[in-house]
């Protein structure tokens, strides 16, 4: 799946564009308030500490 954003100038073409992707069966359409991208993984930007948390590298994983 791709996602794009796209600025519509002219307000009066608004309800054409719109009228057109809805009558695609693929097109899925989100209306976005605000000047901000809309952020995929929020988790991402204030992760949170987990107790006993260790990384492992690929060799250890493996050995499990």
């Amino acid at each position: 799946m791709r996602q794009y954003v796209i600025s519509i100038k002219d307000d009066a073409k608004i309800n054409q564009l719109l009228a057109l992707l809805n009558d695609l069966s693929y097109v899925e359409i989100l209306e976005q308030t605000g000047n901000e991208p809309k952020k995929l993984f929020p988790l991402m930007d204030t992760p949170f500490p987990v107790k006993n948390f260790k990384l492992f590298n690929r060799e250890e994983l493996h050995e499990r």
